[in-house]
């Protein structure tokens, strides 16, 4: 029996124990339920909805997706991958920049709208989930600007990035809340690589570059602004990019697996 067989048969034992170690509380055999499904679910998740983008029904593709996650409620990264996922659709989008600006803010409050309600089920990860949110208004601003000047009324895409991250700074004060935000994107940009979604990974990676800022410390905010350009140009396919630095920093083990 190899190590590999060895390792796997060991993971199975402790998964399968993992419910008489724990307190059996109704909260704990939901999480272990839903951590257990994901495998199956999810490639199915990935093929519903992808099929029906193909088809160009972008409503469609979103509601799948809805569909499978309310089986996983606590499953904030994946319920972050598909809000950005429909967000970022670019087959929905009319031909002159007012049409695609009111489809990005339909698709956004869309998307918003469903990760707030989210938030009920999150549980100790509701911060994470917020700071996805925070994120979202600036991408969607990012990949269609004019998006900007229709959410100037409610203070623009930082204002409404602002409120979530005031709701996060609520539930756990800290000062550090809105620079660690950035650290949360390598997550959400392999949730996106491991659905097949390279163009949105990048333009997340291309937010987080451009919020690195936030980090009080200068020098870690260029280095780590340093670390995301080289995942991103990488994934661009430019040749010649040093990753050493990048698989040395832990904070970057999520997108590991893409980065071969």
């Amino acid at each position: 029996m190899t190590a590999r067989v060895l390792l796997r048969t060991a993971a199975v034992v402790l998964a399968a124990a993992a419910p008489a170690l724990v307190p059996p509380t109704w909260a704990n055999l939901r999480e272990f339920g839903a951590w257990l499904a994901r495998p199956i679910l999810l490639p199915l998740a990935w093929a519903a909805h992808d099929e029906a983008a193909r088809a160009g029904e972008p409503a469609e593709a979103f509601a799948r997706g809805q569909q499978v996650l309310q089986l996983l409620p606590t499953w904030t990264d994946g319920h972050a991958v598909f809000a950005y996922r429909h967000v970022l659709d670019a087959t929905e989008r009319g031909t002159s920049p007012d049409e695609r600006a009111r489809s990005a803010l339909r698709r956004l409050r869309t998307a918003l709208a469903w990760l707030e309600d989210a938030r009920r089920s999150a549980g100790p990860r509701e911060i994470e989930l917020l700071q996805a949110m925070a994120f979202l208004p600036e991408a969607a601003a990012m990949q269609e600007p004019a998006l900007e000047t229709v959410l100037a009324p409610e203070g623009g895409s930082a204002a409404i990035a602002d409120r979530y991250l005031d709701a996060a700074e609520r539930l756990r004060p800290s000062a550090s809340i809105r620079e660690q935000r950035t650290f949360f994107l390598p997550r959400l940009a392999a949730g996106l690589l491991a659905a097949g979604d390279r163009p949105r990974a990048i333009l997340v990676l291309d937010t987080a570059i451009a919020r690195a800022a936030d980090v009080r410390e200068h020098d870690l905010a260029a280095e780590w602004a340093a670390r995301l350009d080289e995942v991103r140009r990488h994934l661009r396919g430019e040749h010649g990019v040093d990753l050493g630095a990048v698989r040395a920093d832990p904070r970057m083990a999520p997108l590991l697996p893409f980065l071969r």
